[in-house]
Parts: structure tokens; C-alpha cells; sequence
């Protein structure tokens, strides 16, 4: 077994000996470990429908948590996860609506900005939510971890806001 420590959420992590997971794409600083135990955790949203049911919130807390790159498609990638993050978050909106909302952002794109990221290793991680023996555990597990995600996130958090009032006519 081979370990690693994750720059992005600090994680240290065991991977199996043998050919390494696909790498992270470079819109992620994950290590492969980290990687390999998110392609996991979907894995069981795409396979259960009760697993599902949070599935936008463990994407928007996996790519919250692994940011920092300053490329055109990374701050917007990251901005698009934070905005559904603030609204599932502060305003209780239904995760399954994040495609529909992902999409309306990016007709109204905003003047999106590179964030600075929390470098914080005291939150969950995607191991702590694959620890979830059922549906209703993981749920409570990924809603936690989001809210985690988020807060890390305050000093930005009325940059965010003012992101999605722009692109939603919030404001």
C-alpha cells in the first residue's frame, strides 16, 4: 500500500500497490488517492437514486474543497460549485436542482474572479463520507460535509452571494 498526503483537503490516504488511479483532472489539486476515493463516492450516487438524491452536494464540496487553481475554467468551474453550495447550504434549495441552476448561472455568467481558497484539514473529507453504511447516513454525512465546505468559504461568502444575485436576479 502506498500513501499519500491530498493538497487539497489533506487527507492521507492508502491506495492499493499496483497501476495508480487515473490522475485527477488538472481543474483538481487531489492527490490520486483522494481521487480515487471520489470516483468511489460517485460511483454510489450514479448507482442509487437514494444516494443521488445529494449527489450535486458531494460534487460542489469535492471541487470546493480540492480549488486553488487560477485558470479561465477553473475560477468559474469553482464559482459555479460555490454559488449551488450557497444556496443548498443557506437557503435549503433541493441539490437535484444544481444542473438546472449550474446551467441558468452560466446563461447570466458573472464576472467571476479567482477566490482564494481555505486551506483548512480539519473538515470531512470523501473518506469520512464513504464511511455511511445506508443512504440516510451518507446524506447526513454529505449535508454536513457541504455545510463544512461552505463555512471555510466565509470570506467570500458575499462575493458568492452577490454571484448569484447577478445570475439569478436575486438582488
Amino acid at each position: 500500500m502506498l500513501g499519500s498526503t491530498c493538497p487539497g483537503c489533506g487527507l492521507t490516504a492508502l491506495r492499493p500497490a499496483g497501476p495508480p488511479p487515473a490522475p485527477a483532472p488538472e481543474r483538481h489539486t487531489a492527490s490520486d488517492a483522494c481521487w480515487s476515493l471520489y470516483g468511489e463516492l460517485l460511483a454510489r450516487s450514479y448507482a442509487d437514486a437514494d444516494y443521488r438524491r445529494v449527489h450535486q452536494l458531494v460534487v460542489d464540496a469535492y471541487t470546493a474543497q480540492h480549488a486553488g487553481l487560477t485558470g479561465r475554467r477553473d475560477v468559474q468551474l469553482v464559482g459555479l460549485c460555490l454559488m449551488t453550495l450557497c444556496l443548498f447550504v443557506e437557503d435549503g434549495v433541493d441539490p437535484a436542482e444544481g444542473p438546472a441552476l449550474h446551467q441558468r448561472m452560466m446563461a447570466t455568467r458573472p464576472d467571476f474572479s479567482w477566490l482564494a481558497p481555505p486551506h483548512r484539514y480539519d473538515l470531512l473529507t470523501v473518506a469520512d463520507v464513504l464511511t455511511a453504511q445506508d443512504a440516510a447516513q451518507h446524506q447526513r454525512l454529505v449535508r454536513e460535509w457541504a455545510r463544512q465546505v461552505w463555512e471555510a468559504w466565509a470570506e467570500h461568502h458575499a462575493t458568492i452571494r452577490a454571484w448569484n444575485a447577478y445570475a439569478l436576479g436575486l438582488g
